[in-house]
């Protein structure tokens, strides 16, 4: 039953993600121009890989994230992916550096880690982030909001 709410709950939160691509109207969510700030929190959403969504949850706290497993009944990062280290935010790139993985051993899709560069594309006051790198059919696409 827990799990059943937690991956509603989550699924409510893709759907307003998801419309993040979209300009805001709304005073609250008006895109930062300051791009360096992103509060320290637990961050949950999905990402998107071979035009498939993956659940995901990020939590950020002083310059340093760790990924969790997300609870996702369906298409979750493995979790052999899982990562935790260090992230910079330069003009609108975000760098993830990998310190370690959390569950060595398990298996991985090699696309599927969150270390490297990431091009910024929305931050939200209302701590919404969309940042995604590659091009075409080897993009990845973040979409994650603040849960705190």
């Amino acid at each position: 039953m827990k799990n059943l709410l937690f991956s509603i709950s989550l699924l409510i939160l893709c759907f307003g993600c998801a419309k993040s691509d979209e300009k805001p109207t709304n005073d609250d969510d008006t895109p930062i121009l300051e791009k360096n700030n992103i509060s320290d929190g637990h961050y949950l959403g999905y990402f998107v890989l071979d035009n498939r969504n993956y659940w995901c949850s990020i939590e950020i706290s002083n310059k340093t994230y760790e990924e969790w497993p997300s609870g996702g009944i369906m298409y979750q990062k493995d979790m052999g992916c899982l990562t935790k280290g260090s992230f910079k935010i330069i003009e609108d790139i975000i760098t993830f550096t990998l310190d370690s993985y959390k569950f060595p051993g398990f298996p991985c899709d090699t696309r599927m880690p969150l270390p490297g560069e990431y091009k910024i594309n929305l931050i939200t006051l209302n701590d919404s982030l969309i940042f995604s790198k590659g091009l075409e059919n080897k993009k990845i696409k973040y979409h994650i909001k603040k849960a705190d």
